[in-house]
């Protein structure tokens, strides 16, 4: 074995030198190596390029899944309200607590704060039926459909809309609460008012009744009295007339009604109600009378002055006399 090999390597010593490739030859192999080189880190350099944006496309689309799952599509407002009348000067409070005069404002949504400047007020038909009242001075926020928070002044409330307010499809509200800082004020079926004033909730109950929930004492209170409610204090209970000083802005803040085609009875008694003041006819026939005599137009002035007016385009005639509407013929 190793002569064989000693023979081969002989052989190739003495072997003639292998010729060598023309210089165009060699030129030409080297740039076809050179090409194919870049080829394939070129294609190389494709895929990582494809496969970085690929990647970077699976992230975005998973950012993109991901806020779409987080964001929370914006709530529309909720109507709680329609403003029916004003006097003097109503604010909207702004986000950054600013006052806004309202203008033209007709519908009143959920998160809305509404101030009353001095000798002004407001009338609102709740949505859900019943006349919201707000005085002079007053600031209320409205939380929803079934509550309001009272922050300062004074509302009135009155769960038992008449069918002859304008456009009212409502009949008895339940489920209202008037909120305040001193407890919650919720009817039975009533008319009353809520007051925030000194360190102390008053309500007064024209009709019905009242139950509280206060912040230390629960209570109830019914027509004809005035609870009294300040801080850790016992409740007071108070008698009060049903009319009178105390509740003519009530009276400013009434509602229009239609009396087309009602009975002067009907609208009598819509005075009476408004006014807190009770009916009396003089006769059984005038007392018929009013109920055969049917009236035409609508009313929006104070319930006791569209009494004398009204009245006068029939043969019935009107007069206060001590908490009473006195009603003769003429």
């Amino acid at each position: 074995m190793l002569a064989t090999d000693d023979a081969l390597e002989a052989l190739l010593r003495n072997a003639p030198p292998r010729p060598m490739p023309a210089d165009e030859d060699t030129a030409a192999v080297r740039d076809a190596v050179a090409a194919e080189w870049r080829a394939v880190t070129g294609r190389r350099r494709k895929r990582r390029r494809l496969i970085s944006l690929a990647a970077a496309a699976t992230v975005l689309l998973a950012v993109g899944v991901t806020v779409s799952l987080l964001r929370v599509p914006s709530a529309l407002p909720v109507q709680v309200a329609t403003i029916d009348k004003t006097i003097g000067s109503i604010y909207l409070l702004g986000e950054q607590s600013q006052l806004q005069e309202m203008r033209d404002l007709a519908e009143l949504t959920a998160g809305q704060v509404i101030v009353t400047g001095h000798d002004s007020g407001a009338g609102i038909t709740w949505i859900n039926g019943g006349s919201l009242r707000v005085d002079e001075d007053t600031r209320v926020e409205f939380v929803s459909p079934e509550e309001i928070l009272l922050r300062s002044g004074r509302v009135y409330f009155d769960s038992q809309p008449s069918s002859l307010q304008a456009g009212n499809t409502q009949s008895s509200v339940t489920g209202f609460a008037i909120r305040t800082e001193h407890g919650v004020v919720r009817h039975v079926g009533t008319q009353y008012m809520t007051g925030v004033d000194g360190g102390a909730m008053i309500i007064s109950v024209r009709e019905g009744q009242v139950e509280v929930e206060g912040a230390y004492h629960d209570t109830r209170a019914k027509a004809g009295e005035r609870l009294t409610l300040a801080g850790s204090n016992r409740p007071t209970i108070t008698n009060i007339s049903s009319h009178g000083d105390d509740w003519r802005w009530v009276e400013q803040m009434a509602p229009a009604v239609s009396v087309d085609e009602r009975s002067a009875y009907e609208f009598i008694n819509w005075v009476a109600r408004e006014s807190g003041l009770e009916v009396r006819f003089m006769t059984d026939a005038v007392e018929q009378r009013a109920h055969i005599t049917m009236m035409a137009g609508s009313v929006d002035r104070e319930p006791q002055v569209a009494l004398r007016i009204l009245l006068q385009t029939t043969t019935l005639d009107s007069n206060i006399e001590n908490g009473w509407i006195v009603i003769s013929e003429r």
